[in-house]
């Protein structure tokens, strides 16, 4: 094995200068691009206008005020909220992501240690993995990010923890862009996106182990992802022989990495799953019952985002690829449902609960069913 194991390689002598630009698990810089690639495709969003960041910031403090009242949850302090584009987005949530990101890239590192034959003095291909993982992490991180970045309208559009300063934020570009698909006005999907993004963002405030309760899920299902080595072997061969196009090809919503199911990773999707419910559903319990007092006409939006729901975007379905993360549309509404049956049967002190520990959380069976989570918290 030499020093250099891609060896007379073509195509990897072509990209010895963007590996050696890795400087961790993932590679960054190449991340950035691809991003920024996806995400633009050729044209440059404008940047926010002032009359829009001045709106943002009106309906989210008439949003944080009207909600903290109705849901009991005090606000010690005003929320920030900022007006992005999707260039912030993708530099935003690399940094604010690191925490998830790079887990995951220790956890494919380590199932790469499998390919292979052992050989004296090491396993060489997987000596030349870790070469070349960064490079393929960051054109799929790169490919997440662009794709993501088109499609998310605010810091909890999509519900992963962010390791930054914890203030709000609305992507503007994909305000106008949604507005425009389903011909409505865009300054009442910012006021609709504005509420419901007070009404997580208090939750996320005020629930001290929140935070890293979620993360702690997140890491057991990167933690229980099983990759199929032959099938990725097999990808890693066609890229060694197939040059610059089996590049591109990797960076394809369907090239992703390839998960094995199991019973492990299905109970860690499954709390996953069950968190986002209930935590979804607490949210958009709240907004709904104040949006009268903070949207105009709030029910043709609601219209609105419940179609753009429907069907799993390209972004959506390439974090189902690289992490094993996939959201029930369906169990998100019956989190809905849970929350507004206690709060007509109990009254929403009793909802609260919900928050005053992990334990409290319901459970999947808890949430189709609101009675035995009464049973089994309230009235124990």
């Amino acid at each position: 094995m030499t020093q250099e194991p891609f060896g007379d390689i073509p195509l990897f002598r072509e990209i010895q200068r963007l590996l050696s630009a890795g400087g961790g698990p993932i590679n960054y810089e190449i991340a950035r691009q691809v991003a920024g690639a996806v995400a633009a495709q050729g044209r440059r969003g404008a940047p926010p206008s002032p009359e829009s960041s001045r709106a943002l910031d009106d309906a989210v403090h008439r949003s944080e005020t009207i909600v903290s009242g109705y849901t009991r949850l005090p606000l010690e302090e005003p929320l920030q909220a900022e007006l992005v584009d999707r260039s912030w987005w993708i530099s935003s949530t690399l940094d604010a992501w690191k925490w998830l990101l790079e887990h995951l890239a220790g956890r494919f590192l380590g199932e790469m240690g499998k390919m292979g034959p052992e050989e004296a003095g090491g396993n060489p291909l997987q000596a030349a993995m870790e070469q070349i993982a960064p490079l393929l992490l960051g054109i799929q991180v790169g490919t997440l990010m662009g794709n993501l970045a088109r499609e998310q309208l605010g810091r909890h559009d999509l519900p992963i923890p962010r390791d930054d300063d914890g203030h709000l934020f609305v992507v503007g570009e994909n305000v106008e862009a949604l507005a425009a698909d389903y011909g409505v006005p865009a300054d009442r999907v910012q006021q609709w996106i504005a509420l419901n993004e007070v009404a997580r963002g208090l939750v996320f405030r005020q629930v001290q182990w929140l935070n890293r309760y979620f993360k702690g899920l997140l890491i057991e299902l990167v933690d229980s992802i099983e990759i199929d080595t032959a099938a990725l072997e097999r990808r890693l061969m066609d890229l060694q022989s197939g040059g610059m196009e089996s590049l591109e090809q990797s960076m394809n919503v369907q090239e992703a990495i390839p998960i094995v199911p199991s019973e492990r990773h299905n109970r860690a999707l499954g709390n996953v799953q069950a968190f986002v419910a209930v935590f979804e559903g607490y949210a958009g319990n709240a907004s709904s019952q104040v949006a009268a007092e903070v949207v105009e006409e709030p029910s043709k939006i609601d219209e609105v985002m419940v179609r753009r729901a429907t069907t799993p975007t390209d972004g959506e379905r390439l974090l189902s690829g690289l992490l094993g993360l996939s959201f029930d549309r369906a169990l998100e509404q019956s989190g809905a449902t849970f929350c507004a049956a206690v709060v007509s049967l109990k009254g929403l002190p009793a909802l609260n609960r919900v928050w005053d520990a992990p334990d409290n959380l319901p459970t999947l069976a808890e949430i189709k069913d609101p009675f035995q989570w009464i049973e089994r918290v309230l009235d124990s």
